[in-house]
């Protein structure tokens, strides 16, 4: 973590204040902007996002992950419990980087974080690539918080090409075919975050 936090710091990032080795344990101390809550619990209070704050979550979470990508780390946990909100800007900030891992080119062979975030290379090779698994669980967390559910149900869903249905209430306001089957296959060209 001190990797991701040593200035220059990012305002996207929860920035680690102190730490301390004990036996068998670390001891973080960790800045808490005040108010704020988590995205799940803001969005289990409040309702799903209008399209105008989740941009606003969205490219402050970008510029996270590419802070962290620039400092060598792969977060590899995204999703709305591990982004807090400020109640008053709706200023949002990553944390929890007990699945991350430094970043690699080769994949990636064992899987840290949520399965529910896990991109289709994982359910069907057991081996992902640190940008493209991020975009997915970023596309996962964005659909989340804007339609209050999943886009997939399941491993087999995740794996297979499949029909997204958004409300009609979004600008998309249609079905969207979401083919990913790209994903699986070789490192390039891949999704990023740029």
């Amino acid at each position: 973590m001190t990797r991701v936090t040593s200035a220059p710091a990012c305002p996207s990032v929860l920035q680690l204040l102190d730490w301390f080795d004990r036996p068998r344990r670390y001891i973080l101390i960790l800045e808490r902007p005040d108010p704020c809550q988590d995205l799940q619990s803001f969005c289990e209070e409040n309702g799903c996002l209008d399209e105008r704050l989740a941009k606003k979550v969205l490219v402050q979470l970008i510029a996270a992950l590419k802070h962290c990508e620039s400092r060598g780390v792969l977060h590899r946990d995204v999703k709305p419990e591990n982004l807090l909100i400020s109640t008053e800007s709706q200023d949002i900030k990553l944390l929890d980087f007990g699945c991350g891992d430094l970043l690699k080119r080769s994949a990636y062979k064992y899987f840290a974080g949520t399965p529910a975030y896990a991109p289709p290379e994982w359910f069907r090779r057991h081996r992902y690539h640190a940008t493209p698994a991020t975009v997915w669980s970023v596309g996962v967390t964005l659909y989340n918080i804007l339609c209050d559910r999943f886009p997939f149900r399941g491993a087999q869903r995740i794996t297979s090409r499949s029909r997204l249905t958004f409300p009609r209430s979004l600008s998309t306001g249609n079905d969207h075919h979401f083919c990913h089957e790209d994903s699986c296959s070789a490192p390039e060209p891949m999704p990023s975050t740029d």
